[in-house]
């Protein structure tokens, strides 16, 4: 062959820069402010994205962009809420928060064997009628009393006639799981009530219906450890709601704004490019993925991707991680390690900013930034 040499065609711009956050919210935080600044400075939403390994990774990032009114689209296949598993879980919160939410119901009974549309219509109305609406509540989320037998699984149990009989043994596992939910909702995270709604059938349905059920009891776990920074299982619901309208506005509506910041996982950035890229999310269990970990070929799959996220900048690149995790269930958080990959980054061709401590240019570790706009 003949011996080539390489010369760059542009001059030298500023390194990668490598950031250390407290945990996911103050990382949204710094993507977003960071977005605004480079805005300001002259770049366009549309020569922006932010990548990263799974949908759930930017969960806090839609909240906290939606917060400060930054148009941002999402191309990251299908949609996190928009998927069969998030929906039905979901639909069983909503059920036992607002017994009178006629979708999520027969959401939840159509999952049942012999059970479909025409059957879940009947099974509404019949329940529809055996709680009448009162005047004071018309509009309103109703819980009813938890005291004794669970009032809201009795008035299901009561459904049983209408069952079909293929039916009639899952019908009273659902019932019991209402019951469940229905007890623990007043003191329990809306994490634990997933994790109970998983526990008590789903994940056996999961399996029996999908080849991937493992990736999906994954990103139900996750979506456990997403909700735990709500007080109450109602502004979580309230949370669910307004980022599933986000993803369904932004699937008909991605031309109405001029421009938008480009959220999306890393498969579905190849073969693009942007003049800022913001990878989040760098820590081990996360990016790499925690399937991969044991394996030596998925670890160098894993290594690929992490080169198709960084070589999709042109001119400034950051890399950030959080420090803390969320558990689902409640208590402390985990501590996360950086991902090997920024560790295979040599230390002269990246910048590191510590958000945690506040040592770049004003940034405290609330996630706010109070000094020098420029950084």
């Amino acid at each position: 062959q003949f011996a080539k040499e390489l010369a760059p065609a542009r001059s030298a711009g500023m390194k990668p820069v490598v950031a250390a956050c407290q945990d996911s919210r103050q990382q949204a935080a710094f993507v977003a402010q960071r977005v605004l600044e480079l805005r300001d400075a002259g770049r366009s939403l549309n020569n922006m994205a932010v990548l990263y390994r799974s949908h759930f990774h930017a969960l806090d990032l839609q909240l906290e962009l939606t917060r400060r009114g930054i148009p941002f689209s999402i191309t990251s296949g299908i949609r996190f809420f928009e998927q069969a598993h998030i929906k039905d879980v979901a639909a069983h919160l909503k059920f036992v928060v607002n017994p009178r939410d006629e979708l999520s119901f027969k959401r939840i009974v159509q999952l049942l064997p012999g059970i479909g549309p025409k059957a879940a219509e009947k099974l509404w109305a019949q329940l529809n009628s055996t709680q009448p609406v009162r005047e004071e509540d018309e509009g309103e989320p109703v819980r009813p009393a938890a005291t004794g037998r669970s009032l809201l699984a009795a008035a299901v149990q009561g459904l049983e006639k209408g069952v079909p009989k293929r039916a009639k043994v899952a019908w009273a596992q659902f019932t019991a799981t209402l019951a469940q939910l229905e007890s623990a909702a007043p003191k329990s995270s809306a994490g634990a009530l997933i994790r109970l709604v998983v526990e008590a059938g789903y994940e056996d349905y999961l399996k029996a219906t999908y080849d991937n059920y493992r990736s999906r009891l994954e990103d139900l776990e996750q979506l456990g450890s997403f909700s735990e920074q709500f007080e109450t299982m109602e502004e979580f619901l309230t949370q669910l709601a307004l980022l599933t309208n986000i993803e369904a506005e932004d699937a008909g509506a991605a031309e109405k704004e001029d421009e938008r910041l480009r959220l999306s996982t890393i498969h579905q950035a190849k073969g693009l490019e942007f003049d800022v890229v913001f990878v989040i999310m760098l820590c081990e269990g996360m990016f790499p993925s925690a399937r991969t970990l044991d394996d030596a070929d998925a670890i160098e799959e894993e290594r690929r991707l992490m080169y198709v996220s960084v070589t999709r900048a042109r001119d400034e690149l950051y890399l950030s991680y959080p420090l803390l995790r969320p558990v689902a269930g409640g208590g402390m958080d985990t501590v996360q390690r950086p991902s090997r990959f920024l560790n295979e980054i040599p230390d002269e061709a990246r910048e590191e900013w510590d958000l945690v401590s506040g040592a770049r240019d004003g940034w405290d570790a609330a996630g706010e930034n109070e000094g020098d706009p420029d950084w």
